[in-house]
This record gives structure tokens, sequence and C-alpha cells, in this order.
């Protein structure tokens, strides 16, 4: 019975399409689920887990049919089980395998997180147009090497950081105008998923929960501070509930030297029947906003009140996963690089103990691409 209240549930947040995708890809048996052909297959998937399948593959299948030539995992069930739902010409046997094809133009990247960095420089150096699923990469070495990497391709990369383009977040940055001016205040209270000891997020190569998924809304700062400019210096304070479990059910707070605050709570004492759920609040002078989980935002400015509601809910993967063929103005990739910075040097405190920090983001960008240069 709860596993129909959930299906039901997810309809009633995400439609009917969205929810299959998600059901096939947590279902033991596998079944075609891309139906309208395509001339040109020229689009690669790097894993196929829930994520690969049921958000990647759902908005890619749903924009251009079965434009997937081929996906690879590193189970070749789950590869088998993924082509077969997307409708991909083949699993192939390896990634290199698949960068290798000269028909893929398209690479995407959503395989376990260590492995972002290295697949992603693969594919540039073949080539490819490449999306890479956050985060981008889990070491500074590995930052360094994606960060040459990508000042040398022949073509772009992209990050599938989503939150930015979410109608909520773009909604709001139209409200606050360009070059908005001011201290920012933002707060993001997040119920995540309770991961067990045994999972993969938990090896330590993996970059932990802050990689995996505090930094969102780290980048989500980042962004919404971009709109004025990011700010030089950056404070931090993390307090965790329990010292045995530091990437759980913590308090990160940061201030910058524009008058800026931060504070992201991650709690993940149950897991939540519909997913991750989520609640923003924003203030920069006279805007005030209340996001709640990308279903509904409240805005005032002054007197005047405004409301919306996302019906499905966004939180903005669909733009995310179609950067690659989007026109008009793009994310820079420095933006992205600058918050990768950020969740790293959190990664740190909570691997080192910390509770409080210091970093000089434009600094440290600068050391990491002197680094990069000398690679």
């Amino acid at each position: 019975m709860s596993a129909i209240t959930k299906v039901w549930r997810y309809i009633s947040i995400y439609g009917i399409g969205r929810t299959l995708f998600k059901v096939a890809a947590r279902s033991p048996a596998s079944f075609p689920l891309a139906i309208l052909p395509r001339s040109k297959q020229d689009i690669g998937i790097i894993g196929c887990g829930q994520f690969g399948v049921a958000s990647l593959g759902y908005f890619l299948t749903r924009r251009f049919g079965r434009r997937i030539r081929s996906v690879f995992d590193v189970d070749p069930a789950v590869a088998s089980k993924g082509a077969k739902i997307l409708g991909a010409q083949t699993a192939s046997d390896s990634a290199a395998t698949l960068i290798a094809d000269d028909q893929i133009e398209y690479l995407y990247i959503a395989s376990n997180h260590a492995s972002h960095t290295d697949y992603a420089i693969s594919g540039l150096e073949a080539g490819k147009t490449v999306y890479t699923e956050k985060p981008i990469a889990v070491t500074y070495d590995q930052l360094a090497r994606l960060s040459t990497a990508a000042r040398k391709a022949s073509k772009p990369i992209y990050a599938g950081y989503n939150r930015p383009f979410s109608r909520a977040i773009r909604t709001l940055a139209a409200q606050v105008g360009p070059k908005p001016a001011g201290g920012v205040s933002l707060s993001c209270f997040v119920s995540g998923h309770v991961i067990d000891e045994d999972h993969w997020y938990r090896d330590e190569a993996e970059g932990t929960r802050i990689c995996g998924n505090a930094g969102h809304w780290i980048d989500l700062f980042c962004h919404i501070l971009s709109w004025r400019g990011l700010p030089e210096t950056f404070r931090l304070q993390l307090l965790q509930a329990d010292a045995a479990e530091p990437d759980d059910n913590f308090a990160l707070s940061i201030a910058t030297d524009q008058g800026d605050i931060f504070t992201l709570m991650l709690t993940a004492r149950s897991e939540p029947f519909e997913g991750i759920n989520e609640t923003i609040n924003f203030q920069q002078g006279e805007t005030i906003c209340k996001i709640d989980d990308f279903r509904r935002m409240t805005v005032w400015r002054g007197k005047t009140l405004r409301r919306w509601r996302f019906w499905p809910k966004d939180a903005g993967h669909k733009l995310s996963a179609l950067q690659p063929f989007a026109k008009g103005p793009r994310r820079s990739w420095n933006e992205v690089e600058l918050s990768a910075l950020l969740v790293l040097h959190v990664t740190d405190m909570v691997r080192q103990g910390q509770t409080t920090s210091e970093i000089r983001l434009r600094e440290a960008s600068e050391a990491l691409i002197s680094k990069a240069s000398l690679q």
C-alpha cells in the first residue's frame, strides 16, 4: 500500500511521465519508455542509476525522443536495463568504448562522484560536449586537472547543479533585477535522505556528503551572490549534532566581506517519503522571498506581494539537463569552479574536524589556475 501511495504522491508532485521513469528506474523489471524515433543518435550516458535514468534520461528522451546512442554502467545488468528503458542502441562494455565512439557528440556523466572528473576530462579530450553531474571534483587535484582540460577543450563543459535553473530561482533573479545592491541573506533548511553506513556515498574517496549533497546549496549561494558580484572573503562556521557523523545533521554558516550571510541546515533523521524537501528564505534590499520545496514561492517587495505555484515541481533538473542544447546566455564555468572550491573547503573542514575557517575565494582560484597551468 505504501508503494501505491508513493506513486500517487509522486504523480501529484512530478506528473505521470516523470513518475513512470522513476518507477522504471527502481523496478527489477525493465520496459522501454523512450518511444519516439530519432534519425540521429549522438548522446552517450555514463551511469545508469536512478538519476541517470529517471532524471537525465527522462528529460533527454522527452525532448529528443530516442536520441541516446549508448549507455555505460559499471554494473552490466544496470547498463542493459538503462539502455532498454531509454531506447539506446547499445550498452557499451566500458566507458572508454563509449567515449571513443565518434558518433557520440554529447557525453552525460552520472556515475559515482569520484569518477566524474576523469570521465569529464576524457570526454573533453575526445572532443565531446560534456555534462557532468555534481560534484565536478572531489579533490583539489581533480579540480585543477579539470580546469586545465576545460580551458584547452574545443567543446564546452556543463555542471549538473540544477537549482540555479529552477523557475523559482530564475523568477527571483528577475525580481531583484540586474546587479542588485546590498548584502544577501540566504537560509536553506533541507530534509535529506537517510544514507546507510555501507552506502557508496560513505566511501572516503567520494568526497563526503558535503560534495554529494550539501554542494547543491553552497553552489546556489555562490550563484545568487554572482548576480551582484562575488565577495573576496568567506568566513565559515560548522556545527554538527554528532561528531561521529560529521556530514549528517549539521548546520553551516557563512559570512562574507560584503555583508552576506548564508545558513544551511541539513537534517537526515528519517527518510522523507516524497524525497528531499527544502525551504529557502532570501532577502536583499526590499526583496523578501520564501521558496517552499520548489513548488511554491512568495515574494514581497515593499507593499507588493506576489505568489507563484510550480507544477510539476521544478527544482531545475530539466533546464540543467538541457544546458548543452540551450541557446542564449549560459552559466559561467568560472562561477561553477569557484563554488566547487568553496565546497571542497567545507569538505576539508568536515574531514579535519574544524568548526571555523576562512577562505579568500579568488586567491584560491588563482592558486588553482596556477597549479593547473603547471600540469
